[in-house]
């Protein structure tokens, strides 16, 4: 993987717009994210200032499209650390949100990066364009400083002083983490300091990234031969041997050579295959992803199914679920398997039900959550999320349960998952659940089904990226009575 200093120095004398590029980026992920600065209170965009900024034409090749990309993801990850390190730099006053984006930029080119001094014209040069003149000298200014600093090695560390109390030393490893200290706290209290210092470092670690083998069209040993024969470096997975590849160099040589769009493979993480791998569909069965889009989970189970039986992928985001079709008839699906539908679960269960029609084999309920075990991959989440936002989605997603298991046949299986490692949304929903007037009962995962010890002593499904090296995800299964009639109390 080509590193981010090598994209840097490639530029040469190249104009600034790459790094104008990543400037515009960052704009937008603040502006939809509520993300509350921490230099001079709580800098807010002014409508009219980057709308003129994120109207500016950057035409960027390849090459530097991937600077781009570098630039903003860490960004955005070490954000957290970065304004720390700018507030230490200028104590005093708020700076405007412009010029704080390329204050970033320049903090994150010089600490992280360790990009030569000269870097920093451009960051002024954007200061000057893109804020106004007086900005200029306030960019130079402090990046000056940081220049100086690092040379003579008294860059400020965010360190936990002697005698600091626990708000103290939690607030300074969030700070060093760049994690909101909420989440810091939560973890501390749940795995201990040792074990959240690791599940810190697995958030911030570069995402890596696996395939899953479309076997309806190549198996695995042919699309492997493939990918190595284009210099991209893989290896099966240790948890789903059989129907995983993870990619350990050259991911974007698996776009160019064609394996991605020709059908033969799907970038997903094996935490999503395993779920699949729970719900283990078989061919001929009547199956609903109940949550589906974008439906990488359901062209995985569709290929489990050998294309045989029913698949229903349902979403209440009509818009998310756009393209699925055309991607399952590019996959090998056969006319007629899969069934796209856009509606909300609570209604289509509801109608399902009334109408006596005929009810899932097997159910997928991929519910909404906080994602808080995919923040290597998703690091703009950190700054979005806020602590009412666990209970939040745990309120849903007892309403989703309670829907999802009205479409389960007797006998037939349900399986919850979630994206997050928070006990709140996964065992905690699983228990509500099975406490409820339900004839449901929890149910081990098939012995052999998944391996490297990913299954919990109560039988449920739950890695973590500082344990397994890949997202965090839950799933259990939900067996149904198969002799008594199952009738819920729906909540609307």
């Amino acid at each position: 993987m080509t590193s981010a200093a090598d994209l840097a120095a490639s530029l040469k004398q190249k104009s600034g717009k790459p790094r104008t590029a990543a400037i515009q980026q960052l704009i937008r992920i603040e502006e939809d994210g509520a993300y509350v600065g921490l230099v001079g209170g709580s800098p807010r965009p002014r409508k009219a200032e980057t709308e003129k900024i994120s109207a500016l034409p950057v035409e960027l090749d390849s090459r530097d499209a991937r600077f781009v990309t570098e630039l903003v993801s860490g960004v955005t990850r070490w954000k957290g650390r970065l304004d720390w390190v700018i507030r230490q730099l200028r104590p005093q006053g708020g700076i405007d949100f412009v010029l704080l984006q390329i204050l970033r930029l320049g903090v994150y080119e010089l600490v992280e990066l360790g990009l030569p001094d000269h870097v920093i014209n451009d960051h002024v040069d954007m200061a000057r364009k893109l804020v106004r003149p007086e900005a200029a000298k306030v960019a130079n200014a402090i990046l000056r400083r940081v220049t100086r600093m690092r040379r003579d090695g008294n860059l400020p560390k965010p360190e936990v002083p002697p005698g600091a109390k626990a708000a103290e030393k939690t607030a300074m490893l969030a700070v060093a983490a760049s994690h909101p200290a909420w989440m810091v706290e939560r973890w501390l209290q749940r795995y201990g300091e040792a074990d959240t210092i690791k599940l810190l470092v697995a958030n911030n670690r570069r995402p890596t990234y696996s395939l899953r083998v479309n076997k309806l069209r190549v198996s695995m040993g042919e699309l492997q031969q493939r990918l190595q024969d284009s210099e991209v470096e893989c290896e099966p997975s240790p948890f789903l041997p059989d129907d995983f590849l993870r990619i350990s160099k050259n991911l974007r040589e698996v776009l160019a050579q064609g394996s991605l769009s020709e059908g033969l493979c799907q970038v997903q993480d094996e935490s999503a295959g395993m779920v699949v791998a729970l719900l283990d569909p078989q061919p001929g069965e009547r199956v609903l992803d109940a949550c589906a889009a974008p439906g990488g989970k359901a062209l995985f189970a569709a290929a489990r199914m050998l294309g045989q039986g029913h698949l229903v992928a349902l979403d209440a985001s009509e818009s998310r679920l756009r393209g699925l079709a055309a991607t399952a008839k590019q996959q090998g699906m056969p006319p007629g398997f899969l069934t796209v539908q856009a509606a909300l679960l609570q209604s289509f269960a509801a109608e399902h039900t009334a109408a006596g029609r005929q009810l899932f084999d097997r159910v997928l309920l991929d519910v909404p959550c906080s994602g808080l075990g995919v923040l290597s991959k998703r690091a703009d989440l950190r700054w979005r999320r806020r602590p009412a936002d666990v209970a939040a989605a745990a309120a849903l997603q007892d309403k989703l349960l309670r829907s999802a298991a009205l479409l389960v046949r007797p006998g037939g299986l349900l399986v919850y998952s979630t994206c997050s490692i928070e006990p709140e949304e996964n065992e905690e929903r699983v228990a509500s659940f099975l406490a409820a007037d339900s004839d449901f009962t929890a149910e081990a995962a098939p012995s052999g089904v998944l391996s490297g010890g990913v299954v919990t002593e109560a039988g449920h499904v739950a890695t973590l990226p500082h344990v397994h090296g890949i997202d965090g995800a839950f799933g259990a299964r939900l067996r149904r009575a198969a002799s008594r009639t199952y009738e819920f109390r729906m909540s609307m």
